[in-house]
């Protein structure tokens, strides 16, 4: 009996581990972001960033802050580690790369790109090249 509850607990510690928690938890963060943008509220969207201004043309972790109210607003840029945001006026973004984990954008003269994950990606493109 003991031998049977051992292999039960093995076999739940296993499913535990191929679920993977985390990346559940941040699906349905992502979720809860796309659902609030198509409400009218401003989302917080993780992001990798390299731009010339911005950034000093090296990678950094960060935020976009899309307005509320959907597309029409500024977009702000904060990196990861910073409390003060920058506004953030891109150039036109075209998809460079992609994959199940990012999408990657860069503008035409590539002193700008972006990585997003894929469910969020339209969004946010959809923001920008609707910003002023």
């Amino acid at each position: 009996m003991s031998g049977l509850l051992c292999a039960l607990l093995v076999l739940l510690a296993l499913a535990a581990a191929a679920t993977n928690p985390v990346l559940l938890v941040r699906g349905r963060r992502r979720l809860r972001r796309l659902a609030d943008h198509s409400r009218g509220l401003a989302v917080l969207v993780p992001c990798d960033l390299r731009d010339r201004e911005l950034t000093d043309g090296h990678w950094r972790e960060g935020h976009l802050k899309l307005p509320p109210g959907g597309p029409g607003g500024p977009v702000h840029w904060r990196a990861k580690g910073r409390t003060e945001w920058e506004g953030a006026g891109f150039p036109p973004l075209e998809a460079a790369s992609a994959d199940e984990i990012s999408v990657a954008f860069r503008s035409a003269d590539g002193a700008t790109e972006l990585r997003l994950h894929p469910d969020e990606a339209p969004m946010v493109l959809r923001v920008l090249r609707e910003a002023p």
